[in-house]
Parts: C-alpha cells; structure tokens; sequence
C-alpha cells in the first residue's frame, strides 16, 4: 500500500503526538479535498458467495469443473465460495459471468469489485444471500430465490 502524503505532514504528525502511539486514518486536510468512498458492505460478497456455489450446485458441476470452464484457479474459485471477505479478480468475476450468462457489471458490483450502482441489485442481493443456506442439493425456496436472482443479474445487462 502506498500513502500519498507529503513526508512533512507525518513529521508534524509525529511531533505532535510526541512519545504516544500514532494512530491510522485520513489526514484532517485529505478528508475536505477527497470524496469519501462507500464500503461495498458484507452482504453482497456474502450473496456472490452463495451464488457462485448454488449456480455449480444447480449445474450439478463440481469446483473443478466450475474453474476449468471458466478457465481460472481451483483454489479462487474455493476462496469466492468459502471466504465473504474475498475480493476476485476483476477477470475472473468476467469470466464467471461468461459462464453463468449474467451482465459482467452486475457480477462486479456482487463482488465488491465495482461500486454499488444498482440499489435494486444490492436488496434483492441482501435478500438471496439471507434466503439461501449451503446444503447438499438446492431447496425449493433455494431453486426460487436463486432463479430470481439469476433473472434479477440478466435484467440488469439490459439497462
């Protein structure tokens, strides 16, 4: 990671603090001159997550199977399913879109990589990864939430 303040202000910083522990955050002057970013938030990795292994389980594919016909790592395609704090690679979310038919955007945006754009997105997000649970074979409740959702992701390339 790199900081891009001028060395003077950590040196002032330092001086001012004197012998106490200096703390992390955004310098006073940096906050007034640069737009705050908004956090993704956890509950749309945590829907990408689920949607990622419902659509293998759906397909009945297994990890494996899902990495190589969207031709990226095994062990990335475990980490989106098992770790909500994960952020994919831009080109594997494109890739996985290739593969479930989806707009890329709007697997970019479940994946934290892009900003949330489509609030309707982010609800019915919250809502399919509140519905969903990771079990052997899809639900009834698990088959209609995630058809929702996949419908919801295609919807969204046409606007």
């Amino acid at each position: 990671m790199k900081l891009n303040y001028p060395k003077d202000w950590f040196l002032k910083s330092a001086e001012i603090e004197g012998d106490a522990e200096i703390g992390a955050g955004v310098p006073p002057w940096a906050a007034e001159h640069e737009p705050a970013t908004v956090a993704c938030g956890i509950a749309p990795r945590i829907a990408f997550a689920h949607f990622v292994a419902l659509w293998r389980r759906n397909q009945g594919w297994t990890p494996d199977r899902l990495a190589s016909e969207a031709g990226i790592d095994l062990e990335e395609i475990l980490e989106i399913e098992s770790d909500p704090h994960c952020e994919p690679e831009p080109d594997a979310v494109f890739k996985l879109a290739g593969v479930f038919k989806v707009a890329p955007k709007a697997l970019m945006e479940l994946s934290g990589l892009r900003t949330t754009q489509t609030p309707k997105l982010r609800e019915k997000a919250v809502r399919f990864a509140a519905s969903s649970e990771s079990i052997a074979e899809l639900a009834p409740h698990e088959r209609e939430a995630f058809e929702a959702f996949v419908a919801a992701l295609r919807d969204d390339s046409k606007e």
